[in-house]
């Protein structure tokens, strides 16, 4: 707040002028600033890097349709990473992905994967021609800092809920449901 509205302010809610404020001097006035663009976010080098100390095995960094992604494998299973909002380098969110296709999921599975879990979100999609009915989960996150270390949460919440997907969609046949395309 500027001084001359606490003193405008004063002399409302007073009906005097606040003369201590009234007679200060006006504010220097402000350089200029030069707008500067902070980007936040990680760059799909430095993720890989670390996935690797967490366990996992990223693949290559790719490209498709103007997608960036990664294949990784971590605990048995196989996902997608992709990146996005990329600007100079640095992605500020990401989107953990993976599909399963199996004949005997169905809408209600999905539903109820919904309805009692929260941050991984699964889509049904319904059987066409000779592809059996599949599912879709993903993960959106977006980045607030710098560097991989933010993801260590996101990570582990992927990581933990990513096995109850695959039983529930795979059943016995659990080990890796094929990565959404």
């Amino acid at each position: 707040m500027t001084l001359a509205l606490l003193a405008a302010v004063a002399t409302l809610a007073s009906g005097t002028p606040n003369l201590a404020l009234s007679q200060a001097a006006p504010p220097a006035p402000a350089a200029a600033a030069t707008p500067v663009r902070l980007v936040r976010g990680v760059s799909p080098a430095e993720v890989s890097a670390w996935l690797a100390t967490q366990g996992a095995t990223p693949g290559p960094v790719q490209e498709d349709q103007g997608r960036t992604f990664m294949r990784v494998t971590a605990d048995g299973l196989t996902w997608l990473l992709f990146f996005q909002s990329c600007d100079n380098g640095l992605c500020s969110d990401l989107q953990f992905s993976t599909g399963a296709a199996n004949a005997a999921i169905t809408p209600a599975m999905i539903n109820s994967w919904n309805h009692d879990r929260r941050f991984l979100k699964a889509s049904y999609e319904a059987p066409e021609g000779a592809n059996p009915a599949s599912a879709v989960i993903q993960y959106d996150v977006l980045l607030t800092s710098d560097g991989p270390g933010q993801l260590v949460d996101h990570l582990a919440i992927w990581r933990n809920l990513l096995p109850e997907f695959a039983r529930l969609t795979m059943g016995a046949a659990a080990t890796s449901p094929a990565p959404a395309q």
